[in-house]
């Protein structure tokens, strides 16, 4: 498993960094695509391209968290 390190910069209100060629390589990701920024649950993100299918299942995901937020929490007691 390779380390790969990209910089941050300021551009106007936001922190932006350019992602290493071998990662927008392995996502398949070109210049302009979208991305979607999942958090992971452990305080870090998961970083995949942007598709219809992904924006659905994040938001049926949300959906179902939200209708049973109560009985996660009681399990999670």
């Amino acid at each position: 498993m390779a380390i790969l390190v990209s910089k941050t910069r300021a551009q106007g209100a936001s922190v932006v960094t350019t992602l290493p060629a071998e990662v927008a390589r392995r996502l398949s990701i070109s210049a302009g695509q979208e991305l979607e920024w999942i958090e992971d649950g452990m305080g870090g993100f998961r970083v995949v391209p942007h598709t219809p299918e992904t924006a659905e299942a994040l938001a049926v995901h949300e959906q179902i968290m939200a209708e049973y937020d109560a009985v996660f929490r009681a399990l999670a007691k």
